[in-house]
């Protein structure tokens, strides 16, 4: 049971630590001046980069990574198949042909 909890407390770190990366990090190199005034006013420059571009955008990415494991982990609950895959069920052929459909319709 030890290593399950430090197993979780290793993965919300990573989590974590990935989060401030991808908040930090961008196109546009902030420096550390910048970063303080964007704390400090969320309506500057620096602070519309943060909080308008690269907060929302790590924050959409977690939620879609969270999405996804759900997914995988109900597929395989369901189907009672570790190794299932969206290809056991068609759901890739499906979306394969949906995008085919689109792209001919236009």
């Amino acid at each position: 049971m030890k290593g399950h909890v430090s197993l979780n407390l290793g993965l919300a770190a990573a989590i974590l630590l990935a989060m401030v990366g991808a908040v930090l990090f961008g196109e546009t190199a902030l420096s550390a001046a910048q970063y303080g005034q964007a704390l400090a006013d969320p309506a500057s420059g620096p602070g519309e980069v943060l909080w308008q571009v690269r907060a929302p955008r790590a924050v959409c990415a977690l939620m879609v990574g969270a999405a996804l494991g759900l997914a995988g982990a109900v597929l395989q609950g369901l189907l009672r198949n570790p190794l299932a895959d969206p290809g056991v069920l068609g759901v890739s052929a499906t979306a394969a042909l949906g995008a085919a459909g689109a792209i001919v319709l236009g």
